[in-house]
């Protein structure tokens, strides 16, 4: 997951207004920085240049949406590294924030979901990965290694959801 600025997601007036208008420019250009290493693939100077860009957000930082999108953007980046361990706590900052419901991103519910499944704590990636595929069904899982989707349909009664 790259950093995600769009219309509905990006550093605008509604998002940074808790931020101040250079903090807000220097992670939209560290962010857009990022993004480009991670569109090449370089997930090491994606995530070095995003945790510069999380640098400037003051505590408490889950209080801006801002750090959502860059967690969740760090996390990813460690994910595709296969560093599962580095990107769990990044995901857990992203869903504790408290300008996003992370309960509501499919996305976020996957990779926790993925990562509780690579970690072996298969009661916890049941719970995401079922968050995610009530929230988006299988399209979710297009991209990712069949293992995951398989790993629902083996443990969770889909006919009630």
């Amino acid at each position: 997951m790259k950093t995600e600025f769009s219309e509905e997601n990006t550093f605008s007036e509604d998002f940074n207004s808790e931020l101040s208008g250079e903090v807000a420019a220097q992670l939209e250009v560290l962010s857009e920085e990022g993004n480009e290493y991670f569109d090449e693939e370089d997930y090491e100077k994606a995530i070095a240049v995003w945790k510069q860009a999380l640098a400037l957000i003051p505590n408490p930082q889950h209080a801006f949406l801002e750090s959502f999108w860059l967690e969740s953007a760090i996390g990813d980046a460690y994910f595709m590294s296969e560093k599962n361990k580095e990107a769990l706590p990044h995901f857990l900052n992203a869903k504790s924030s408290s300008k996003e419901n992370a309960h509501d991103n499919a996305f976020i519910m996957l990779r926790l979901g993925q990562l509780y499944f690579e970690a072996n704590e298969f009661e916890n990636a049941k719970e995401y990965l079922l968050r995610s595929y009530t929230l988006d069904g299988e399209e979710i899982f297009q991209g990712s290694k069949e293992k995951y989707l398989e790993f629902v349909k083996e443990n969770i009664d889909l006919s009630e959801i």
